[in-house]
């Protein structure tokens, strides 16, 4: 059997693509419980005074940003020629999203680190070894390189 070697920096994505997705459905679900609380109580002081809208907007945001990474995660898990231009809309749409949010009570330090790394996502995705990759032409890469 012939498999394709994946290069570094595709098996780089598939890693960050993996901490996206556990962070964004963890931090999502968690930002969703919270909202319902701050409906539940809303004469409880909390430790930020972050309006209930803004806390569902983020929740929403990062569920289906994590849903959406995960989604791609399976598929440069699988080597899918479609999964280059999927992740590269998904990850540019989410970036430029939390940076236009980045001065509104939805995003704030950790939404721009999650912002990073989905522009670290993109970077690594045009890479010559990742375009080779998921055009199905990939060899193998020298040792020691990042391709």
């Amino acid at each position: 059997m012939n498999a394709r070697t994946r290069p570094s920096s595709v098996t780089a994505v598939l890693v960050l693509l993996i901490l996206i997705t556990l962070y964004q459905l963890g931090a999502g679900g968690l930002a969703l419980l919270g909202g319902f609380a701050a409906q539940a109580a809303p004469s409880m002081p909390t430790a930020t005074e972050v309006p209930a809208w803004a806390i569902f907007v983020a929740a929403a945001v990062a569920l289906v940003y994590g849903a959406a990474s995960l989604a791609l995660t399976v598929m440069v898990a699988r080597g899918r020629p479609a999964a280059r231009p999927a992740a590269l809309g998904v990850n540019a749409v989410y970036g430029v999203g939390i940076l236009a949010l980045a001065f509104t009570p939805v995003a704030g330090l950790p939404e721009l680190v999650a912002a990073a790394f989905a522009f670290t996502v993109i970077a690594l995705l045009y890479s010559g070894g990742a375009r080779a990759y998921f055009a199905g032409s990939a060899s193998p890469a020298a040792p020691g390189t990042l391709a």
